[in-house]
């Protein structure tokens, strides 16, 4: 039992009294130490602090995953999820730090991750095994980490990051009910990890679990309807006051039918403004159902705000905003301090001045806690009505009261000599129309002809009309099963190509009929790609290699992303190439104007989502493609056709920041300004808020363009400043005739930031490989004790850490990374290393050959090998022996295939996600002890 009072601890932690519900929770977890098979508790009433209950739970002594996972399926403006995890760890106390082995601050504390919204992974749960971590995330970011298919990360840190989430990890699924397929391949994970899933049986191997609990509102069935009632609010909880007051929130709800589609903009508008200029300034949301009402809507107010600010009715311009998913995140990250200003974040005290609006798309449903006056919103699915309602009077609370007026349009009735599509096509619109219409009235009549939404209001609609609802939800995607064939083909990530690896948004989000694929755009100043004058298969293959290589010591961060269909950026960027390509209007008059963009630079290169560059396209040819059909070659034609249908569904486009066509943080066509970027606003690159001049930049990269030297026979060296930024790398972009460069991007990185996996080796102050292997081993030893592990992994892991870097000993590999002549050999070194002199060599094949012949223990031999093999992602199942000069060729391929066989062994043996957590445990121990090396030498310089 505690030895803290849970109520006055959960207090200090989110500075809010815990509701009875949460209470019970935490005893039912530490008295049975059983996880509930889902929770399911109404919007408003504190889902989100199950974090603050599983950490008080693991404090006070809970057999509980040291990871906490929590998933929400839309990439919201604001990240509340992290928001509330930072407070806790804010708020944390000394003694609860102490009782959770971690510290009582930022640095060193709690590790606090994210992968979605305006926020990029800061690898702060990839550190320490041991220590307790909370990653938020969104479907596609945390279920690709988990299948070893991470979009955005290379295919060196996928099992890291696998073995991470699939091991010690309770996932937290918000909103589960919206999200059936993930909800599926969760349980599936969580039910057989440990047999189907699992290590080879009746080998009395043990690894942590991998849990899942789904926290859900009312709304669409979870896929937990067949096992035990999940937990819930029970009748002592509904008499609690402030429950009572959430669930009684009162919220009028009027349904108008439009017969005519074209007034539903002008007359959810007016109704908006009607509403928010009533007889005191409101708050009021308007959620649309297509981007395009949105923004028409937005319109419509602005121009009646200036109508009366004209006509002098009014003394201060109304505020409007508007929360798109199609816009750029480091604008849509500025609507926080927006939503804040203005009152519209639960909780909030601001008393409203002026008439504000908030015109959002499905954007702004999930994931926000919204607090609006009143709603003015379209006709949708029922769980997207759900979500909608749950964003208005949010809290309740004595003289609230919140109208809700929804427009539904009835599809028009089809001409008498309409063809027969058109026929069917108006049959299933209006069968729609009257299943979403139902719901709203089945609920209870008020006055004016109102109805009641409160939220016990739809609790008790779902209870009493379960059909009606079931008919007016979206129905469940149909989606594959998950097999173990499937895993272990995606858990071969050391190869680029795998026929029996599909791809996994199935998995994750299952076969949705009108599911249109989305694009990633980002704007860039430094494009790097290598060109040699000529045109042909290995100078483009040339190109995608330093472009991939540039993109990981340069890497895209979430702010700079902006995500749209594919449809619509195709669209947008043929008309972008013809506005580009006319003239630079600041030419000097009866002087040709420049154009924005020279005909051969690059103008665009299209990442996949594993990472790698797949198409470059020089602005003359992107002119060229943006002809009118008529004057395109059949092969132009051809080539265009495969851009659009298959290149840029799921890719991220990386365009020239002089293209422009992005106006407010949206593609605009007609946007001829130069784009802000992350590689060369500075604003950008550091948090407005920090002072000083060594706190960590949000951009950890910074790029330089370097030319030849004095002699004309290279590039000018970078200069490297220690103790901050440091050259990792300078990528030879122009070229002379006879091969020297002339021109090249010299990328440095912030302190210990780099994302490269090769760039490790230089990050670091020097360090010789004798004293870090004795550290790496300790660290090693000393993860693996705190972990529980059995005596042979133990000592698997710690022989590992001790031989892993032995290949860095190869003159090859010291020269290449401009070790210190004196006391080699080093295994970490300073300064930008030249990659070229390697050939391809890796100093784990060459560690991995000293190493088998050595006298290893035979029972743990196997599992050795491999750890030296893969610490740096490789050996899953293929290792390279390029570059070795250990022996001759034959041998060196008969190591490598052994290397994959043993593979193999241990996959079996472990499982999947039991052999990737014991390398990420080595991974972490190494990469621990190197960033530790770095802080003691920069504070004794």
């Amino acid at each position: 039992m505690p030895t803290f009072d849970f109520d006055n601890v959960f207090q200090v932690l989110t500075e809010h009294r815990p509701f009875r519900w949460q209470r019970r929770l935490f005893d039912e977890w530490l008295s049975q130490g059983k996880l509930p098979s889902a929770i399911d508790i109404p919007t408003g009433l504190g889902k989100t602090a199950v974090m603050a209950v599983w950490l008080l739970a693991r404090a006070a002594g809970a057999d509980l995953p040291r990871r906490l996972v929590y998933v929400v399926d839309r990439r919201a403006v604001v990240d509340q999820a992290t928001r509330f995890a930072e407070k806790l760890r804010a708020n944390m106390p000394s003694k609860l730090a102490t009782r959770l082995g971690i510290k009582n601050s930022v640095a060193g504390g709690l590790p606090i991750s994210t992968l979605r919204g305006g926020f990029s992974d800061n690898r702060d749960w990839l550190e320490d095994p041991v220590r307790p971590a909370i990653v938020v995330g969104t479907i596609d970011m945390i279920g690709s980490r988990l299948l070893f298919e991470g979009y955005g990360v290379s295919r060196r840190m996928r099992p890291y990051h696998a073995g991470f989430l699939g091991v010690d990890t309770l996932l937290l699924l918000d909103e589960a009910h919206l999200c059936p397929p993930f909800e599926a391949l969760l349980r599936s994970l969580a039910d057989h990890r440990d047999d189907k899933f699992g290590s080879k049986p009746g080998n009395g191997l043990v690894t942590p679990p991998f849990c899942l609990v789904p926290l859900s509102a009312t709304g669409r069935n979870s896929v937990e309807t067949h096992r035990a009632s999940p937990f819930g609010l029970d009748k002592q909880d509904r008499k609690e006051s402030a429950v009572r007051q959430r669930l009684t929130a009162k919220k009028r709800l009027k349904v108008t039918t439009l017969k005519d589609p074209q007034l539903l903009v002008e007359r959810m508008a007016n109704r908006a403004i009607k509403l928010g200029a009533g007889d005191k300034p409101s708050r009021v949301v308007v959620y649309c159902n297509s981007r395009k009402d949105a923004v028409e809507v937005k319109q419509l107010i602005d121009k009646e705000c200036k109508q009366r600010q004209k006509g002098k009715k009014m003394d201060a311009k109304w505020e409007s905003e508007l929360l798109v998913g199609e816009r750029r995140v480091y604008e849509r990250v500025g609507l926080e301090d927006w939503l804040e200003r203005n009152g519209f974040l639960a909780d909030s005290k601001i008393l409203l001045q002026t008439p504000t609006f908030l015109v959002a798309t499905s954007a702004g449903e999930v994931g926000v806690d919204l607090d609006a006056d009143h709603a003015v919103c379209d006709l949708v699915a029922c769980e997207r009505m759900v979500q909608r309602l749950g964003r208005v009077n949010r809290l309740g609370g004595k003289g609230r009261v919140a109208t809700v007026d929804v427009f539904a349009t009835c599809p028009p009735e089809p001409k008498e000599n309409a063809k027969k599509a058109q026929k069917e096509a108006y049959e299933k619109n209006l069968e729609i129309y009257k299943q979403r219409m139902a719901p709203l009235r089945k609920l209870l009549h008020e006055e004016d002809g109102r109805r009641d939404a409160s939220p016990s209001a739809m609790v008790a609609l779902k209870q009493d009309h379960p059909d009606v609802v079931r008919a007016a939800t979206t129905p469940a995607p149909l989606y594959p099963e998950l097999t173990r064939p499937l895993v272990d083909a995606w858990s071969m990530t050391s190869l680029t190509q795998h026929e029996g690896r599909p791809e996994i948004a199935p998995w994750l989000r299952g076969w949705e009929e009108d599911d249109d694929p989305q694009t990633e755009v980002v704007w860039r100043k430094y494009l790097p790609c290598e060109h040699r004058g000529r045109d042909d298969a290995a100078d483009i293959s040339v190109r995608s290699i330093v472009a991939t290589k540039f993109f990981r010591a340069a890497p895209i961060h979430a702010t700079e992303k902006l995500e749209a269909l594919s449809s619509r950026v195709f669209d947008w960027l043929l008309k972008r190439a013809v506005q580009a390509g006319k003239s630079n209007k600041s030419g000097k008059k009866g002087e040709a104007p420049e154009p924005l963009v020279k005909g051969e630079e690059i103008a665009l290169i299209l990442i996949d989502q594993s990472g790698e560059c797949q198409q470059h396209m020089s602005f003359s040819a992107l002119q060229r493609l943006a002809a009118p059909a008529k004057k395109m070659s059949a092969t132009e034609k051809q080539n265009w056709k495969k851009w659009k249908e298959r290149l840029l569904p799921g890719a991220l486009l990386v365009v020239d920041a002089r293209i422009g066509g992005l106006q407010d943080g949206m593609l605009d066509e007609k946007g001829e300004s130069e784009v802000p970027t992350a590689d060369a606003d500075e604003d950008w690159r550091r948090k407005k808020e920090e002072q000083s001049a060594e706190s960590p930049p949000i951009i950890k990269f910074r790029v330089e363009t370097v030319e030849t030297d004095e002699k004309g026979e290279g590039l000018k060296k970078p200069a490297i400043k220690i103790g901050d930024w440091r050259h990792i790398q300078t990528f030879e972009t122009h070229f002379k005739t006879e091969g020297v460069a002339q021109r090249g991007m010299a990328v440095h990185t912030w302190s210990n930031s780099a994302s490269d996996e090769n760039a490790r080796s230089i990050l670091s102050m020097p360090q010789t490989l004798a004293d870090h292997a004795r550290e790496a081993a300790d660290r090693a030893h000393d993860l693996a004790t705190r972990l529980g592990l059995p005596d042979e992994d133990v000592d698997a892991l710690t022989m590992a850490a001790r031989l892993h870097d032995n290949g860095k000993a190869a003159p090859r590999w010291q020269e290449a990374m401009n070790a210190p002549k004196k006391d080699r050999p080093y295994a970490k070194t300073s300064g930008g290393g030249n990659w070229r002199l390697l050939e391809g060599y890796r100093h784990e094949f060459g560690s991995l050959l000293q190493v088998e012949k050595a006298d290893l223990p035979k029972n743990i031999r196997d599992l050795i090998l491999h750890l030296i093999a893969a610490h740096h992602g490789g050996a899953r199942p293929f290792i390279s022996s390029a570059g070795c000069k250990d022996g001759p060729p034959s041998l060196l391929e008969s190591r490598a295939g052994e290397a994959a066989l043993r593979f193999a062994r241990l996959q079996k043996q472990y499982g999947p996600w039991g052999l990737a957590w014991r390398e990420a445990i080595l991974r972490a121990a190494d990469q621990g002890v190197s960033r530790e090396w770095s802080d003691r030498h920069r504070k004794d310089t």
